[in-house]
């Protein structure tokens, strides 16, 4: 039965996404409209829009009866094309009422308070030439400043430019100042605003409006609805919005990287961590930026949330690989993300309740706009959802146990009773003041933090009992003040000090005790007490210097200076007196870097830069040359490419434990047991846009250099003065893959389908000769993500994700080993490294969203989450325990299965 339905699942997924409406199949509208209009009235014009081009648009045909209109569009856009046949039209306005809906009306019925086309197309004679316009883009709802917004001139294309994280943009040679230049942000209106001899340029203020929900009044071709962004002339980068990951399914909550890893070439076979896992990357490879410092400790919860409230995001950009020389100090990707700056027009509050926990926010401006200040928290708490967490752990299973002498040793019943107890809480805020139209100062700070006890009763057999106490906190708490500048039109700066801290503590007892009678209460001997306490801290104090020279209009400058103080501790001890690891590392980081994104000809585009970094601990220099290239061959088509050499000085390193599950741990390289890890980007590829659907494909391939790894598995061969630092590990690797994407963007559906194809392998000498799966290899990964609105307030949407099975190590027996202090210690003789694979994984989740707009004193909606909904098993992990009258013992430890969560979210605006 779970088959029929897993298959049933499969193809109702696929089917929605393919087996469109005729009306939507055929909704592949124009993108430009080509008509000669000869004293034509105004409502067939409109009905052409309506029919033809898929607009559909309010107006009374009584009102506008008598009004005409003659003129030829030419491979015009269409909504250039309606506002020309309005503004050329005298007597003939619209207007925005307060659903976001167009009306067409005569001016002289205009409500009050309106204005019409308050930014009328201008018809005169042109004034100025080659001008370069200025300005920021802001929420037209609370004043906010939009990062990456992009701006371009209508009908010239190669003519465009993108704000900065604080929202200022810079465009070159716009023809002149009677040219209508484009607006767009993810998740917002388009706008149009006509230039004309009266409008200053060298400072404007535009505002975009939130896009509305209400399809049924759509008033653009096939309102774009798109949840991801490719920007143009990038590679490898996925942009998107926290406004628009509430319209995907989550488990618990709507959360950053949980959609992250819906695209492709990030792993989404990772239920059980929220950290990124970019193209055979690790979560530490991975740079984290809030606000420009770094974050080192991204999840909540075992790993189930990211540890960012998306209440508290702004904007996201995610460089996947071959990032420019203004990043460095990771191997794999970087992630940019803004936090919300809070509204400067008026006071607001909000929040969010559901199954596993509530947050909540507020924003206020200061007087007369200067700026804002912004405030976020999230707590979660006990529920039937934890009950969820519990049960993977409380299940009984019975498994085949492996003595000395080889498998096959007799059976036993595993009972794991284990009950966690878990909560988190993270707290964002930001303070933005914004003392001259020039200058900014913000103040941006993070904190979270959770705390887990993982304690059970378990190993248990006839003639065997025990129980392991398991306790683990951890968080990261961070802050940045910076103080951003807009010289002139052409250079830009920002000043950043921040400092980040992350600190985690383990402490697990691991007790066992025997019975010869087979009771507990006669002749009960205690066979071992084992505990272990890890203790981890990182503490990075940075100072960042970075500038913006616009040469031209087709040549910025970039470079700037970084600094970075780390110091990091680690304690690892066994059995209380013990220790295993006690390693204390300090250092300096200094860089340089400049890059030069010059466009030379129309269609090709070249970015070249150097980073250069000196490491006080090993006192050399490391350089980092990056090129990447974009070749235009029409409007439609882009190529691109990518190189880089990158080097990672604070590294995350695997501390293997077959027994208890393998560990992370932060420390410093030293250039001795753990040298300076580096790597080497190599990427390709190519996209393809419509006006409604986006293919985009890339291959890529990275050589890894000095990655390290801690492991006991060959602790046999110690003697009483042997270092347990000598179990550092070095080795080299690859990974290799190719990412294909295809998006429909337009229409009440959308989505996209993504397939990636790949392996990531190592090779440590200490584990053979050859190469080895890692940890986190997956051989194909395929997705699909569609979103329905049928209706104006309803969202219904849905993922399905399949993975082939991650690799691990299996055990083949065990020994136990006397310490110096006179106890006694039990290991495990495993097999190969990662010589076996958990099964496949796949899942799939739906999510249905109602905004409740007929609550008219407040913003509104509420949603039903189903994750899993076919309830199909997935392993996590395997755990192993030995003893020597049962050998090896084995808890098969499985992720979620079907679970329900319903969310109710409320803010005054």
């Amino acid at each position: 039965m779970r088959k029929i339905v897993f298959l049933l699942s499969i193809i109702a997924c696929l089917s929605a996404f393919n087996s469109l409406s005729a009306q939507e199949r055929d909704s592949v509208m124009p993108s430009s409209v080509n008509e000669h209009y000869f004293r034509k009235p105004v409502t067939e014009i409109l009905q052409d829009f309506i029919t033809k081009y898929g607009m559909v648009i309010r107006y009374d045909s009584a009102e506008i009866a008598g009004f005409k209109f003659e003129g030829m569009f030419y491979f015009s856009s269409v909504r250039s094309a309606f506002e020309r046949v309005i503004g050329e039209t005298k007597g003939l306005s619209y207007y925005t009422d307060e659903d976001s809906v167009l009306r067409v009306v005569p001016t002289k019925n205009l409500p009050r308070n309106r204005t019409g086309v308050e930014n009328k197309r201008y018809t005169g004679d042109v004034s100025r030439r080659n001008l370069t316009v200025t300005g920021r883009i802001k929420d037209q709802t609370n004043g906010e400043f939009l990062p990456f917004a992009t701006v371009q001139v209508d009908g010239y294309p190669t003519i465009a430019t993108a704000t900065n994280t604080d929202g200022y943009f810079t465009l070159y040679d716009v023809p002149s100042d009677t040219v209508t230049l484009i607006f767009r942000y993810l998740g917002y209106e388009t706008q149009y605003f006509y230039l004309s001899p009266a409008i200053a340029t060298d400072n404007l203020f535009v505002e975009l409006q939130p896009a509305s929900n209400a399809l049924d009044e759509v008033v653009i071709v096939s309102k774009r609805e798109d949840i991801l962004k490719i920007p143009e002339l990038s590679i490898g980068v996925i942009q998107t919005t926290a406004a628009k990951i509430a319209d995907l399914p989550a488990l618990g909550e709507k959360d950053l990287f949980r959609s992250f890893q819906l695209m492709p070439g990030i792993s989404a076979a990772n239920e059980s961590s929220a950290g990124m896992y970019v193209r055979g990357g690790t979560p530490d490879q991975n740079l984290v930026l809030y606000d420009d410092f770094t974050i080192y400790h991204q999840e909540h919860l075992m790993g189930v949330f990211s540890a960012f409230n998306t209440n508290a995001v702004k904007d996201v950009q995610l460089h996947k690989g071959g990032f420019d020389a203004k990043y460095g100090g990771r191997l794999s990707s970087v992630m940019e993300i803004v936090g919300k700056t809070g509204n400067d027009k008026s006071f607001n509050v909000g929040g969010d309740v559901g199954f596993l926990g509530f947050n909540a926010f507020m924003e206020m401006p200061f007087k007369n706009e200067k700026g804002s200040i912004f405030v976020a928290g999230r707590r979660s708490f006990q529920s039937f959802m934890y009950d969820k967490f519990t049960n993977v752990y409380t299940e009984n299973q019975t498994y085949g146990g492996m003595g000395m002498g080889g498998p096959g040793g007799g059976r036993f019943n595993q009972r794991n009773q284990q009950k966690p107890e878990s909560y988190f809480y993270d707290l964002n805020a930001k303070l933005t003041y914004n003392p001259t139209k020039r200058d900014i100062l913000s103040v941006s700070f993070f904190n979270g933090e959770d705390i887990l006890d993982n304690s059970r009763e378990s190993f248990g057999s006839d003639f065997m009992s025990g129980s392991i106490t398991d306790k683990t906190n951890w968080g990261n708490v961070g802050s940045s003040i910076k103080w951003s500048r807009n010289w002139d039109n052409k250079f830009y700066s920002n000043l950043l000090v921040s400092f980040s801290h992350y600190s985690s503590t383990r402490d697990r007892d691991n007790s066992m005790t025997t019975s010869s009678s087979g009771s507990s209460t006669n002749n009960v001997a205690v066979m071992f007490d084992q505990n272990t306490n890890e203790h981890n801290t990182l503490k990075d104090y940075s100072l960042k210097f970075d500038n913006e020279y616009k040469i031209s209009g087709t040549n910025k400058l970039e470079f700037g200076l970084n600094y970075s103080n780390y110091s990091i501790d680690y304690r690892y001890s066994q059995s209380d007196s013990t220790n295993i690891l006690n390693m204390k590392n300090k250092g300096n980081l200094f860089a340089a870097y400049v890059q030069d994104r010059w466009t030379l000809t129309d269609r090709l585009t070249v970015l070249p830069g150097v980073r250069l970094s000196f490491y006080d601990v090993t006192s050399k220099l490391y350089p980092e040359p990056r090129l990447q290239m974009f070749y235009k061959l029409n409007d439609r088509l882009n190529l691109k490419t990518s190189t880089g050499y990158y080097n990672q000085f604070v590294n995350r390193i695997v501390r293997e434990d077959i027994s208890a599950g393998s560990r992370d741990i932060w420390l410093l390289s030293d250039n001795k047991g753990i040298p300076i890890s580096s790597s080497t980007h190599f990427i390709a590829g190519g996209t393809y846009e419509t006006h409604n659907y986006l293919f985009d494909v890339e291959a890529y391939y990275k050589r890894l250099y000095n990655l390290s790894e801690y492991t006991l598995r060959f602790a046999s061969s110690m003697t009483d003065n042997t270092g347990y630092q000598e179990f550092f590990y070095n080795g080299n690797g690859y990974s290799r893959g190719i990412d294909f994407l295809v998006q429909k963007k337009y229409g009440k559906i959308t989505g996209w389908l993504g397939y990636t194809i790949g392996e990531t392998r190592y090779r440590f000498p200490v584990y053979g000769d050859g190469y080895f799966a890692a940890n986190q290899d997956v051989t194909h990964e395929f997705k699909t993500v569609i979103t329905y609105k049928p209706i104006r307030d309803l969202t219904i949407s849905g993922t399905w994700i399949y993975a082939t099975g991650k690799p691990y190590t299996e055990p083949i027996g065990g020994y136990k080993l006397n310490t110096p202090n006179g106890g006694t210690m039990n290991f495990i003789v495993v097999d190969q490294k990662n010589n076996a694979r958990y099964p496949d994984y796949h899942r799939l989740d739906l999510l249905a969203k109602y905004d409740l707009s007929f609550i008219r004193a407040f913003k509104s909606s509420l949603s039903l989450s189903l994750f899993n909904v076919y309830d199909h098993i997935n392993t996590w992990y395997m755990e192993y325990a030995y003893d020597e009258t049962d050998g090896i013992t084995a808890t098969n430890i499985n992720l979620l299965g079907f679970t329900p969560n319903i969310t109710f979210s409320i803010q005054l605006k």
